[in-house]
């Protein structure tokens, strides 16, 4: 969809960066038919198959329906993906695109969103108001389905003689009895740069699709990287790895097209495919957001920390470095500035004060969630700076929508973190204080626990209004754990007094430590300081 790269065309413009794709080739669609596959699996030339080497004579019914939707903008793209859960190709599937390629379709218009194939069930109800065209009757066998051969009286798979009546040539040997068994299985990695010494890691809970034309089969992979598809192949199918992982997020590139980021890997072995992903490239950048997010879930399930709102979408910016949790898809209420009432559309950068406001249609149509600049960076620090943004994401997911309005208006107002002063400004900080100390709490906890035990590091840019080093000391010294934080920042904590109190109420006993911390870097409000408070010991 061009409409994303005319976005990040005005961003470009303002911090002086060019787009770049060293590892994605374009693939345009042809005037004619060269280079694209017949396929097997239409009705009629199953039907002709059946009829030719049966003796008995049955009339087969379409199992598919080839299809192709274009949506109209991202809500009823949201919607084919979600409501509908429906598996959409970007590219049509009798088109072999080889490791790193994408499609674009010169035919589709500047603005207009491009067509996204996939196949449907008899019987499906297609979604009023968003364009599709049935492309073709389909009949994809099951993988055992076999036909009684008229002169030998032995068995054939229908779907080999399929392939084999239009020339393809089937590997697999001629009866059912013989041919070799075993799902398509494999491994994907990814270089962790980072580790001493650097070593290829597992992708986690990442989903590889495979298709052969229009028959397609997905499967996530576990905590090794490994996956296994539940259906067998013909002839060898594509690979792909569709950065939408089980644990309830999607990666996001859209330098090309709107949507889930896909890499192509070619063609391979039906009997499966392992790729170790070195460093560098765009696979290897969405990689490595995945796994940082695929953990940042796993602590979530492991210290009761809320998880960010199911559907997350995260947008990998290739080349940027900015960040951001704005929660566009998730946000309810209007945002604007000092919390009038009417949309602006933005990107807030949570490093660098990227501030758009002059895009709403287009930001309407992209409404990520949360943007992770990539550029230049290691996979530690791109670990890092997912875990601050989640950490924003699960924040969101306990003060909902109108908390976070009034939380990106002050951004908006003041650029970035402003200097502390304005309305909404220690709500804002509040906020910072958890996404600064949880990124670099993670990262220590992963990379290198040591540091845990020193004061915050200068490195990590210390120099912030709202004092991010006051929670780095209640969780290093034991005092709150990331949990017990956690459930300080409710909805109604939007003064540093608030947050005191909050704390103050939940764990009484902790209160002269809880002071302390918050006196050291001289957050603690005057009214606190002045205010007699018996403590507990």
């Amino acid at each position: 969809m061009r409409k994303v790269s005319i976005l990040f065309a005005f961003l470009y413009m303002g911090v002086g960066c060019t787009k770049i794709h060293e590892d994605v080739s374009v693939v345009q669609k042809e005037s004619t038919q060269s280079g694209r596959l017949p396929n097997p699996y239409t009705l009629a030339n199953m039907q002709a198959v059946h009829d030719s080497l049966s003796f008995s004579k049955v009339t087969l019914q379409p199992t598919d329906y080839y299809v192709r939707f274009q949506p109209q903008d991202s809500s009823q793209l949201f919607k084919l993906m979600y409501s509908y859960d429906l598996e959409l190709f970007d590219y049509p599937l009798d088109l072999n695109l080889g490791e790193g390629e994408e499609y674009e379709d010169p035919t589709t218009l500047e603005d207009d969103f491009i067509w996204q194939y996939t196949t449907v069930k008899p019987g499906f109800i297609f979604p009023k108001g968003i364009r599709y065209e049935i492309l073709e009757e389909c009949y994809i066998p099951q993988d055992n389905d076999t036909i009684p051969l008229t002169r030998s009286g032995g068995l054939r798979y229908l779907e080999d003689a399929a392939f084999e009546r239009l020339g393809y040539t089937i590997e697999s040997p001629l009866y059912p009895q013989t041919r070799a068994g075993g799902k398509t299985t494999g491994r994907i990695n990814v270089l962790d740069n980072s580790l001493d010494p650097k070593q290829y890691v597992p992708v986690k809970g990442v989903k590889i699709r495979c298709n052969t034309l229009i028959k397609w089969a997905t499967a996530y992979t576990d905590e090794d990287g490994t996956y296994t598809m539940d259906t067998n192949f013909a002839i060898w199918p594509n690979y792909a790895i569709i950065f939408d992982n089980h644990k309830g997020f999607d990666i996001w590139d859209g330098w090309i097209h709107l949507g889930k980021a896909t890499y192509h890997m070619g063609c391979h072995n039906k009997n499966g495919y392992s790729r170790d992903i070195s460093a560098g490239g765009r696979a290897w950048r969405c990689a490595a957001v995945n796994n940082a997010a695929y953990e940042y879930y796993q602590m979530c399930d492991t210290t009761g920390i809320t998880k960010p709102p199911d559907n997350l979408k995260i947008w990998v910016l290739n080349d940027l470095e900015s960040s951001a949790a704005a929660m566009l898809s998730q946000i309810t209420h209007p945002i604007g500035l000092n919390g009038n009432s009417y949309w602006l559309n933005l990107l807030v950068n949570d490093t660098g004060g990227i501030i758009v406001n002059t895009l709403l249609p287009l930001l309407k149509n992209v409404l990520l969630d949360i943007a992770i600049g990539s550029k230049n960076r290691s996979f530690k620090r791109i670990y890092a700076v997912t875990h601050h943004e989640l950490s924003h994401a699960s924040h969101f997911s306990e003060v909902g929508s109108a908390f976070w309005a009034d939380y990106i208006s002050y951004i908006i107002t003041y650029g970035a973190y402003g200097d502390g002063k304005g309305k909404n400004a220690q709500q804002c900080g509040i906020g910072e204080m958890w996404g600064y100390a949880m990124e670099h709490i993670q990262e220590c906890e992963k990379y290198d626990p040591g540091r845990l035990d020193s004061l915050y590091s200068a490195n990590w840019n210390n120099t912030h209004w709202f004092k991010q080093e006051i929670f780095w000391d209640l969780y290093r010294k034991n005092v709150l754990t990331k949990k017990q934080i956690f459930d300080c920042l409710s909805s109604d904590v939007i003064t540093y007094s608030k947050l005191i109190d909050k704390m103050h109420t939940l764990y009484p006993a902790k209160s002269n430590a809880i002071d302390k911390a918050f006196i050291k870097y001289g957050l603690l409000p005057e009214r606190e300081k002045q205010k007699p408070r018996k403590h507990h010991r």
